[in-house]
């Protein structure tokens, strides 16, 4: 090997070994760090989170981010079904994503989308679909922008070491493709494994062994199990994406999964919970113009999630310093 070319292997085996990929891989996924991370969430903890939550405005922030997400959403919506409709059928498509939604959204949020059927199918077109994703990918970004100022704000970047806005409009646009590819890929796989799980239990049915009908039924309970903890992993990997990438400047040593996914657990309760009050408090209030403002408030309150957990992180983080430092 040439002199040159056995400098550079030695240049990239030392940034290697500094950077220690390996280990940081296993320290964010490991289930020991997150039994860590759970230790550390005392009393002082949740009192320093919940005084900079206020003190640095996540609520308002996190209003910003709802906004932006929500003129996005909709021409989102229509660009996701109409490319849909362009390769399979759309009736059951519209059913099948209704009834997701149904189970985790607000009350009147799946009616919505059945009120996009009619326009998808009178407009199934490419024209459609591309200037529906181009309209809803910026203004997603928007939403992404604003959460990529709330965690500058929080990670306590100085101005002059933030990104300028030319990069910070291409990272927050990259950053929402990857969120959106990973939200589509759990809503892929919920769907997609469904059918699977279905036709499984249906051959078992079908077959001359004893007790077809009961494998069946527990077929479809172990999928029922495991459906939304694998949609929950992917909420997490899609939050723990954005508390990565999103900071202008990046500490190595802060925790980034356990934040991740308590704040995907604690959007899930609290969807649900939302969900119950909307169903049994506010039908008598119910409108289009009522549907929109829940749907703004569940976004509302999937951003604030959102932010604290990152703010968990950070504070955790601190936490176990200070601990490894005084002993």
């Amino acid at each position: 090997m040439p002199p040159s070319h056995r400098n550079v292997s030695k240049r990239i085996y030392a940034t290697y070994r500094q950077q220690k990929p390996l280990e940081r891989i296993w320290l964010t996924l490991s289930p020991v760090e997150f039994a860590k991370f759970i230790r550390h969430i005392d009393l002082s903890v949740v009192r320093q989170v919940i005084g900079s939550t206020f003190r640095q405005r996540l609520p308002s922030l996190a209003s910003e981010m709802a906004y932006n997400a929500m003129l996005g959403l909709f021409p989102a919506i229509l660009a996701f079904l109409t490319a849909i409709g362009l390769f399979s059928p759309l009736t059951a498509t519209f059913a099948n994503l209704a009834g997701s939604l149904s189970e985790v959204a607000p009350a009147g949020v799946p009616e919505l989308i059945y009120g996009f059927e009619k326009v998808v199918l009178e407009n199934q077109s490419r024209g459609l679909f591309s200037v529906s994703f181009a309209f809803a990918l910026w203004a997603s970004s928007g939403a992404m922008s604003a959460a990529m100022r709330a965690l500058d704000q929080m990670h306590q970047t100085p101005l002059r070491r933030r990104r300028p806005f030319w990069k910070a409009r291409l990272v927050s646009i990259t950053l929402t493709l990857g969120t959106i590819a990973l939200l589509i890929t759990a809503s892929s796989l919920i769907f997609i494994s469904g059918r699977a799980v279905n036709f499984v239990a249906d051959l078992a049915v079908e077959q001359p062994v004893i007790r077809g009908d009961e494998i069946s039924s527990w077929i479809l309970r172990v999928w029922e199990l495991f459906r939304w903890p694998l949609a929950l992993g992917v909420m997490s990997a899609a939050f723990a994406f954005i508390y990565r990438f999103g900071p202008s400047r990046w500490n190595p040593g802060k925790p980034l999964m356990p934040g991740a996914i308590l704040a995907a657990l604690s959007w899930a309760i609290i969807s649900s919970l939302f969900r119950l009050y909307v169903i049994h408090f506010g039908n008598f209030v119910y409108s289009a113009v009522a549907t929109v403002i829940v749907l703004l408030l569940w976004l509302w309150i999937t951003s604030l999630v959102m932010l604290i957990g990152d703010l968990l992180n950070l504070t955790v983080g601190k936490a176990m310093v200070e601990k490894r430092k005084m002993h």
